[in-house]
C-alpha cells in the first residue's frame, strides 16, 4: 500500500498513456471504415445520370439586337411633329372648336370611289339611197365634260365620212347590208370594228366620289375639270385614274394626288 500512496500519480499516468496507444492504435481503421463508407456514399451518387440544363431562351435578347442594328431616326419635319415646326390653327365655324390647319383642306379628303366612264359606238344599220348608201350610228361618251355631250348622239356617216370620233375607212360585205363596219378613232388613230351585234366599247375616263370628313361633305362623280371648294380653298381636278385623283391648289397651284380608299 505503501507503494501505492507514493507512486499512484505515476500509475494513473501509465494508464492514460495506455489508453492513448490503444486509441492511436485504433485510429487507422476508425479512418478505413469511415473511408470506405464515404466511398460506398459517392459511387451510389455518381452512378446516377445527369439531367441536362434547359436551353435558355434568347429570344428576347436576339429581337434587342436585331433593332439595335437598325436604330430608328427620329424626324421632326414631318406632319405631326410639331416641336421645332409650330404650326397655325383655324376654328371650324365660327364658334367651333380650333383645330390644326394641316387637318383643313385636302388632308382630310378621302376617295371613296372611282367609276370607269366609257366610249360608246354603236351601229344600227344602213340607208340605201341609190348610188350613196350611209350608215347610222349611235355615239355615247360618258367623259364629255358637258352634260349634253354625255347623252347618246345619232351620227350618219357615208363611206370615208368623219364625225368628232372616228372616220369610217371601210365597210365589209354588201353596201347596203354590211357584216362589218372599220372604223378609225380620232384621237388615238386605232382601228377598230363594230357590227350590228358588235358594239365598240372602251374606257375614256374617270369620274370620283370624294369626302370631306372635317366638314362631312360629299362630292359625286366628279370629273376632270370640275372644281371643289374646302374649308373656303379651291381644288382643280387634273387628273383621275384608276386608283387616284390629283387636285391642284387654285392658288398655289400646288398638285396633290390622292389614292382610292381600300375597301375594309
Amino acid at each position: 500500500m505503501e507503494i501505492l500512496r507514493k507512486h499512484y500519480e505515476k500509475i494513473i499516468l501509465s494508464f492514460v498513456l495506455v489508453g492513448l496507444a490503444a486509441a492511436a492504435a485504433l485510429l487507422p481503421l476508425k479512418v478505413a471504415s469511415v473511408r470506405r463508407e464515404l466511398e460506398s456514399a459517392t459511387q451510389g451518387l455518381g452512378r446516377r445520370p445527369i439531367k441536362p440544363l434547359p436551353a435558355l431562351d434568347m429570344s428576347t435578347n436576339m429581337a434587342a439586337l436585331k433593332r439595335l442594328l437598325k436604330p430608328p431616326k427620329a424626324t421632326f419635319a414631318t406632319q405631326g411633329h410639331n416641336i421645332f415646326n409650330p404650326i397655325p390653327w383655324s376654328r371650324k365655324g365660327t364658334d367651333g372648336p380650333l383645330i390644326p390647319q394641316e387637318q383643313f383642306g385636302l388632308n382630310s379628303v378621302s376617295v371613296t370611289k372611282i367609276t370607269p366612264l366609257y366610249l360608246k359606238i354603236e351601229f344600227k344599220g344602213a340607208r340605201d339611197s341609190g348610188d350613196n348608201v350611209r350608215y347610222d350610228f349611235v355615239i355615247t361618251r360618258e367623259a364629255a365634260t358637258n352634260t349634253a355631250g354625255q347623252k347618246p348622239a345619232p351620227r350618219v356617216v357615208a363611206l370615208g365620212g368623219k364625225t368628232d370620233v372616228f372616220t369610217l375607212k371601210s365597210v365589209v360585205g354588201e353596201p347596203d347590208k354590211p357584216t362589218e363596219i372599220v372604223l378609225e378613232l380620232v384621237d388615238s388613230k386605232k382601228t377598230v370594228s363594230v357590227s350590228k351585234e358588235q358594239v365598240f366599247t372602251e374606257v375614256a375616263g374617270y369620274a370620283a366620289d370624294l369626302r370631306y370628313e372635317l366638314e362631312n361633305k360629299v362630292f359625286p362623280r366628279q370629273r376632270v375639270g370640275q372644281k371643289v371648294s374646302l374649308s373656303g380653298n379651291t381644288y382643280n381636278i387634273v387628273e383621275i385614274e384608276s386608283g387616284s385623283i390629283t387636285l391642284e391648289d387654285e392658288k398655289t397651284k400646288k398638285r396633290t394626288s390622292i389614292a382610292l380608299k381600300a375597301e375594309s
